[in-house]
C-alpha cells in the first residue's frame, strides 16, 4: 500500500477540523497517511488555554459551539463521537460557574446543572477541544500514523524531489508531500505608538513603579501583577475588556450579590478592596451591546427575504454591466439590501407576523434607525465627562432591558440578529476582492466595528456586571468620545485626552492594557515561519487593488499564492492567516448547520484526495453541504 505524508502546521480548532476532515477521508477510504501534527502547545486548544482563569467567558451559547460537521453536509462521516460543547460538559460532570454570583447555591444540585442557555468558561472550551483532539488520535483507522512534533514550525521550502521540508525551531525537519498551514492567531510588531509608550514605561518607570503597558493582553494572569489602587485604562470596550474587568475584579476576590428592581434583576458588585480603580477607553467610548437572550433554540436562525445570493449575484452583475467590474460598493449596493432585510424583521417583530416581504418597502427613516442603531452616537458632543457618563449608564440601562426580551421578542435585538444569521451572504459579499478597494477599506474601518459592537457583543450577564461595577464606583469614565494616549513626563503616567464641546480634558493614568486583539498583518508578524515564507517568496500578503486588510494571499481553493501569484502546490491555509482574502473566520461550527470552518477543511481536504484517489478525480470532489 503506498503511503502519503502530510504536515499540519498549528493544531488549535482550524488545524483540529482539517484533522477530522483526514481522519473521515482515511476511515472510509483505506488511504495510508502519516499525519505530523506540529504545535508546540496543547493540541486542540489553540488560544482557548484550558487553564485560563474560570472568569473569562466564551461570547456564544456553549450549546451553539461544535468542532464536529453537521450529519449529511460533509462527504464523509465524522469518525468520533460528536457532542456539543454543553452536551460534552454536561457529560464531564462539570457544573455551571456561578460567575461570582453570592447568591447561588452551589450545593443546590439541580440549580448548577448546565443548561443551553449557558455561555461557559473559555477554558472549558480549550479542554473540549483537547478531548477531541484526543478522540480523533484514539479512532484514527490502522491506515493512518500520526506523530506530534512539540513545537514551532520556523521555515519551510520546496525541495528538488517536490517535498516539502518544515524545519522545526529545534533544528529538525519534516518532509511531506502536503502541508496545511492553520497558524491561528499569532503576535504582531507593536506599531509605532506602541513603541513610544512602551519607551515611555521604560524611560519613567523608575519615578512611577506603578506605570505599566500591557500590550499582549493573554494570558489574563498577567494583569495580577497590576498593584491595588493602581489607575488603569483599559483601551479597548469590546470582549477582550470584559476578560479585563473580569481578571481584576472577580479575580481579586470581588463578588456580584442579584438584586431585584423595577427594571428586572440586577447585580451589586461587592468589592474586595484589591482592584484597582478602572476606566475605560477607546475612540468612541461606548460599550458592546448585549447578545439578546436566545430564544430560537439550538440551530435556529432567521430566512433572509432580501439578503440573500441571488441577490447579491444580481447586484454583481449589473454592477459589471455599469462599471466593466462586479466589485460591489457597500454603501451604495449591499447596505441598502442588508437595512431592508433588518427593517422587514424589526417592522414583522412590532406587528407581531411576518409582513409580505414582496409589498415591504425600505422607507428613509428605518434605513435612518438602522444607522443610529449602528452608530449611537452619531456626532453628538457632550460637554462635560459628567453628562458623557450618565449617557452611558442609561444606555447600558436600555440595553439590557432590550437584551432581556430577547432575539425574537424585541424588534431591534431581533433586527440585528440578522447580522448573524446571514453572515455567510456578508462574507460572500467581501471575500476575494468582493467590494471595490476603497469600500472594502471603508467597511472594515467603520461597518465591521460597528457589527461587532452591536451584534457579537458580550453575554447580557456581561454587562449587567459593567453597570454594577460603574455603580460600585470601581469603573469610572475617564476618557469619552475622540479620546487618545499621550504621555506626560512631569507626572510620569499616561494621559486620557478627551475632546469635549467645553475643552480638552486630560486625566492621568498609571497602566494601559491594550485590550484588543491585533489583525494579521504578514509583514508586521513576529513568526519566524511567516517571515521566511515570504522572503523566500511561497507567500505573499493579500492586497484588494491598492487596499491590504490583512492576511495572506490565497486562491478560491484556498492555497496560497507564491511572489507571482501562481498556487503553491499542495499547500494550503486556513483561518486566520488568511483573514483579508477571507472574512470572519474564527466563528466555530455550530450544532445543526452547516459549517463555514468545516466547508474550509472539506474542501481542501477533498482536493488532496483527487490528487491521490481515483474515485476523486474528474470533479468528484464537491462535498454535499
Amino acid at each position: 500500500m503506498q503511503r502519503y505524508s502530510v504536515v499540519i502546521i498549528g493544531m488549535g480548532p482550524r488545524g483540529l477540523s482539517v484533522l477530522e476532515r483526514l481522519a473521515a477521508l482515511c476511515r472510509h477510504t483505506g488511504l495510508a497517511l502519516d499525519i505530523t501534527v506540529i504545535e508546540p502547545g496543547p493540541c486542540g486548544a489553540g488560544v482557548h488555554d484550558p487553564e485560563q482563569s474560570q472568569h473569562l467567558l466564551i461570547n456564544t451559547l456553549a450549546s451553539q459551539v461544535t468542532l464536529f460537521p453537521l450529519a449529511g453536509s460533509v462527504r464523509y462521516p465524522t469518525i468520533s463521537p460528536a457532542p456539543s460543547l454543553t452536551e460534552w460538559a454536561r457529560q464531564q460532570g462539570y457544573r455551571r460557574y456561578d460567575d461570582g454570583d453570592s447568591d447561588s447555591d452551589s450545593d443546590d444540585g439541580a440549580a448548577s446543572v448546565i443548561r443551553d442557555s449557558d455561555y461557559l468558561p473559555r477554558g472549558w472550551l480549550g479542554a473540549y477541544l483537547c478531548w477531541a483532539y484526543a478522540q480523533l488520535v484514539a479512532a484514527m483507522p490502522a491506515c493512518v500514523t500520526l506523530q506530534h512534533h512539540s513545537a514551532h514550525a520556523c521555515d519551510l521550502t520546496l525541495q528538488t524531489d517536490g517535498l516539502w521540508a518544515v524545519t522545526l525551531d529545534d533544528g529538525s525537519a519534516v518532509y511531506t508531500s502536503f502541508v496545511f498551514l492553520t497558524t491561528g492567531h499569532d503576535r504582531q510588531q507593536p506599531d509605532p505608538e506602541q513603541e513610544q509608550l512602551a519607551a515611555f514605561v521604560r524611560q519613567q518607570g523608575a519615578r512611577n513603579p506603578r506605570l505599566a503597558l500591557v500590550r499582549e493582553l493573554y494570558p489574563a494572569t498577567q494583569l495580577q501583577q497590576i498593584a491595588a489602587g493602581a489607575q488603569v485604562a483599559i483601551q479597548g470596550l469590546g470582549l477582550c475588556a470584559h476578560d479585563v474587568l473580569a481578571e481584576l475584579t472577580l479575580g481579586r476576590g470581588g463578588r456580584y450579590q442579584t438584586q431585584s428592581s423595577r427594571s428586572g434583576a440586577g447585580l451589586r458588585y461587592l468589592p474586595s478592596g484589591a482592584e484597582p480603580h478602572l476606566t475605560l477607553c477607546s475612540r468612541l467610548c461606548l460599550p458592546a451591546a448585549a447578545r439578546g437572550q436566545n430564544q430560537k433554540g439550538l440551530a435556529g436562525r432567521h430566512a433572509a427575504q432580501y439578503f440573500t445570493a441571488p441577490a447579491l449575484a444580481a447586484l454583481r452583475a449589473r454592477a459589471q454591466l455599469r462599471d466593466g467590474s462586479p466589485q460591489l460598493d457597500f454603501e451604495r449596493d449591499v447596505l441598502p439590501l442588508l437595512q431592508r432585510e433588518m427593517a422587514w424583521v424589526y417592522r414583522s417583530t412590532q406587528a407581531g407576523r411576518a409582513l409580505d416581504p414582496q409589498r415591504f418597502v425600505l422607507t428613509a427613516g428605518d434605513a435612518a434607525q438602522i444607522m443610529r442603531w449602528l452608530f449611537p452616537l452619531q456626532q453628538r458632543r457632550f460637554a462635560t465627562l459628567g453628562q458623557f457618563r450618565h449617557y452611558v449608564h442609561d444606555w447600558l440601562q436600555r440595553d439590557l432591558a432590550a437584551a432581556r426580551q430577547g432575539n425574537l421578542g424585541n424588534a431591534c435585538k431581533a433586527a440585528l440578529d440578522v447580522l448573524r444569521d446571514c453572515r455567510a451572504t456578508l462574507q460572500a459579499a467581501l471575500e476575494y476582492g468582493g467590494l471595490t478597494p476603497a469600500s472594502h477599506r471603508q467597511f472594515l474601518q467603520r461597518y465591521h466595528p460597528a457589527i461587532n459592537r452591536m451584534a457579537y457583543g458580550p453575554p447580557l450577564r456581561r454587562n449587567q456586571q459593567l453597570l454594577a461595577l460603574m455603580e460600585a464606583g470601581v469603573v469610572q469614565w475617564l476618557a469619552g468620545p475622540g479620546c487618545h494616549i499621550e504621555t506626560d513626563a512631569a507626572s510620569a503616567r499616561f494621559q486620557l485626552c478627551t475632546p469635549l464641546a467645553s475643552g480638552w480634558v486630560r486625566q492621568g493614568v498609571d497602566v494601559l492594557v491594550v485590550a484588543r486583539l491585533a489583525g494579521f498583518f504578514p509583514i508586521q508578524t513576529t513568526s519566524l515561519l511567516i517571515r521566511n515564507m515570504l522572503q523566500r517568496g511561497l507567500a505573499r500578503p493579500y492586497h484588494n487593488g491598492d487596499f491590504h486588510p490583512g492576511g495572506l494571499d490565497i486562491d478560491a481553493a484556498s492555497q496560497l499564492l507564491d511572489r507571482q501569484g501562481l498556487a503553491c502546490p499542495r499547500l494550503w491555509a486556513l483561518g486566520f492567516p488568511v483573514e483579508g482574502a477571507h472574512y470572519y473566520t474564527h466563528a466555530l461550527p455550530r450544532p445543526g448547520l452547516v459549517s463555514r470552518m468545516v466547508q474550509d477543511a472539506e474542501r481542501c481536504v477533498l482536493a488532496l484526495a483527487s490528487q491521490l484517489l481515483p474515485q476523486h478525480q474528474n470533479g468528484a470532489i464537491c462535498s454535499t453541504g
